[in-house]
């Protein structure tokens, strides 16, 4: 097997929220994960007075740092390393001109440290780690005021940024997206961007330094699952992550044809059942990550607001395993959790970044991508009968009885 999953038991995570507004920015919480499977599901609404609370291990920023009011912030990991950009909050009149950076080893301290600032600001900007540099990328929503340089990276060993080539904003839809997930995957970092209408994916290579527009197979079909939210997990060529649907994971494929033209498959939607049940439910717009706790074991963070009070929120925590079986895909849930987390003043709160240090993140190399012959036919070419075809190939895996339903040319296997 060309990559491997951290197999040993995870113990514990970290999630990182942001408040709508003061005196807090934002703040990390550490939750134990129980083991096993739960014999129980989870029916009902939980007893609020038996709920575990959950007290931050760090929040920040202090008045030490004198940022601005409700500053945004983007957060990535190294390890237990966990690394902040914060800025003011950009205003279409007003451009940031400000950056701050920190960083803190969650395993051993929760103070936050400053390291070398990157060349510009972001007003909105994503934070990426990949295969062991910082990736900083401006939103197009920063628009009109788009930094330069736009998009930089970071090396933490020399503590050095450099800039990079920006990405062709003018040629994306209108109104401007923004970053809403990616994916690390071949050599490539898949942006996935959305602007409430329209999702779009970019595809940059860090070797070559080039971006490529990633085209969607059978988008009309696609277009209900896609956006994919957050950091995206990468196991055995297929890729997992949250989709705008509650309760929702979606598993699908990147590939490139010889002539590095980059496409993703139609998702295959893989509802999470017997989820945590708070005693009001999440209402308004659901944040949500997805953890890998290694294998094919992964824990979904949700939280929305709380209609009935204003002093806490409900996280909610689901472990859950895939199973591949006879070339299908099935999700079998594990445990399921509700913490009430405080407020602290500082209003509602959005999940923004988990992570555990238990299990490295999988990123392939781009020796292992997916290849397919240029001009090869995809979804979006195929004939009325073939797409029945296809239809009725992708209804069967849903019930355990195909194995190929991811739109690559090339037809691999769901590994068994």
């Amino acid at each position: 097997m060309e990559m491997g999953a951290n197999q040993q038991e995870v113990q514990s995570m970290f999630v990182m929220v942001r408040f709508n507004r003061g005196p807090y920015h934002g703040a990390v919480y550490k939750v134990k994960l129980e083991h096993g499977e739960s014999g129980e599901a989870s029916a009902g609404a939980e007893v609020e007075s038996s709920l575990p609370v959950l007290n931050p291990v760090s929040t920040f920023f202090d008045k030490s740092f004198e940022l601005p009011k409700n500053c945004l912030f983007e957060g990535a990991r190294f390890g237990s390393k966990l690394y902040l950009m914060a800025n003011g909050h950009g205003s279409p009149c007003k451009p940031v001109t400000t950056v701050n950076s920190f960083v803190c080893d969650m395993n051993s301290s929760s103070d936050l440290q400053q390291f070398s600032p990157p060349k510009a600001a972001k007003p909105f900007g994503a934070v990426i780690s990949a295969y062991g540099m910082l990736y900083y990328f401006a939103h197009p929503s920063s628009s009109p005021h788009i930094p330069d340089p736009s998009f930089e990276r970071y090396n933490p060993t020399t503590n050095l940024w450099e800039s990079l080539p920006s990405y062709p904003y003018k040629t994306l839809p209108k109104p401007c997206m923004e970053v809403v997930g990616y994916a690390v995957c071949y050599g490539y970092i898949l942006f996935s961007m959305y602007n409430r209408k329209e999702c779009a994916v970019l595809a940059f290579h860090i070797g070559t330094e080039k971006w490529h527009q990633v085209k969607i197979t059978n988008p009309s079909e696609a277009s209900s699952y896609y956006p994919f939210l957050g950091r995206a997990v990468v196991v055995d060529n297929i890729i997992y992550a949250p989709s705008f649907f509650p309760d929702e994971v979606i598993a699908f494929s990147f590939w490139r044809d010889s002539d590095h033209n980059c496409f993703l498959g139609t998702p295959l939607p893989l509802m999470v059942m017997d989820t945590p049940h708070p005693p009001s439910p999440l209402m308004g717009r659901i944040t949500k990550n997805l953890v890998h706790l290694g294998m094919l074991h992964f824990c979904l963070v949700q939280t929305g607001r709380n209609q009935c009070s204003v002093e806490h929120q409900y996280l909610c925590i689901t472990t859950f395993r895939i199973l591949r079986e006879e070339g299908g895909m099935d999700v079998r849930t594990l445990r399921s959790s509700v913490f009430q987390v405080g407020m602290m003043g500082s209003g509602a709160f959005h999940v923004n970044f988990s992570f555990t240090p238990d299990c490295e993140d999988i990123e392939p190399e781009e020796q292992y991508c997916p290849t397919a012959p240029a001009g090869s036919k995809s979804e979006s070419a195929l004939t009325s009968e073939e797409k029945g075809n296809k239809d009725h190939c992708r209804w069967d895996v849903a019930t355990g009885k195909q194995e190929d339903f991811f739109s690559i040319p090339t037809k691999p296997l769901i590994p068994s």
